[in-house]
């Protein structure tokens, strides 16, 4: 009889050296199965976010522009949403040689009074197509002929990052034959403001002309003012009629400023806006009823 545990013998309870071990296929068959579910994955999970974001920002404008209402029925005054300009660089040394006379006949703290005013400045300059701010000019009460720009609530608003306004609000767009009228977007109106600032009455700094919707006494779209300086798809002699709806585009994009070799804005080149994908603010838009004031985000149907 063998001794046991000699070479000959076999321990079926013995474990398998290979059983906890995977071979180098199939390693790469699971690489190459997570690498597919991430590639089908990852874009599906980007288009929700960006989704829910651009909803974001289509809430918060029409969140704003019912505000702008509420604020014009409350004071009884016009309260203007105002939208950065894309050319409010041109402004700036006239705003500078006027900042630096208050300083001087009025003995204001210069460098912080210079600070303010840059930063409002700045801030308007790098919200092109995405910032806006509520404005009212006059307030009942005030004396006849004198007006008072000054900001309601926190000042400029931005939009959520990556979110912006439709190009189309701000240039020129005439429909063409094949343009579908319902996703049509209305260029804004656009007349010079004065520049506020907090430390000092706005009426006594320089204008800058920006795109703006303006409420009434009334709440209602205060369109006899807008009709003064409208453009409606690249005509003048279009207005928008009592009983219509004022559309404005929020979508995904980015703005490119140009910026010179040491870093500051270069004033000489205007910013650019590229929505992406292309007009994909006219899927979803915020519209305000010139009738009651209101506004509401659309969705077109389908054809």
């Amino acid at each position: 009889m063998k001794p046991q545990g000699s070479p000959g013998c076999t321990d079926p309870a013995a474990p398998s050296r290979r059983s906890g071990a995977f071979t180098l296929l199939e390693l790469l068959v699971v690489v190459a199965v997570i690498g597919l579910l991430a590639g089908v994955t990852v874009p599906a999970i980007r288009g929700m976010v960006q989704g829910k974001t651009v909803a974001s920002g289509h809430r918060q404008l029409s969140d704003d522009l019912n505000r702008a209402r509420q604020e014009a029925l409350r004071l009884r005054t016009t309260v203007y949403v105002v939208f950065a300009p894309t050319n409010v660089w041109v402004a700036r040394p006239e705003l500078d040689s006027q900042v630096e006379a208050m300083i001087v006949g009025r003995q204001l703290a210069p460098q912080g009074f210079r600070e303010q005013a840059l930063r409002s400045f700045t801030n308007i300059a790098l919200g092109v197509y995405h910032s806006y701010a509520l404005l009212v000019e006059r307030e009942t009460g005030a004396q006849p002929g004198r007006s008072h720009t000054r900001y309601l609530g926190p000042g400029w608003q931005t939009l959520p990052e990556g979110v912006i306004l439709s190009p189309r609000l701000f240039l020129p767009a005439p429909l063409g034959p094949t343009d579908r009228r319902d996703l049509a977007l209305h260029q804004l109106p656009r007349r010079p403001f004065r520049f506020p600032l907090a430390e000092f009455p706005g009426d006594t700094l320089p204008a800058i002309p920006m795109h703006f919707v303006a409420f009434g006494p009334d709440g209602r779209l205060a369109l006899d003012e807008m009709n003064r300086a409208w453009v409606l798809n690249g005509r003048g002699d279009l207005q928008l009629p009592p009983m219509s709806e004022l559309a404005l585009g929020v979508g995904q994009g980015s703005v490119f400023i140009a910026r010179d070799a040491a870093g500051r804005i270069d004033p000489s080149v205007t910013p650019d806006a590229i929505e992406t994908p292309r007009d994909n603010a006219t899927n979803n838009r915020v519209i305000v009823s010139s009738l009651t004031g209101r506004s509401r985000i659309l969705k077109p149907a389908l054809p």
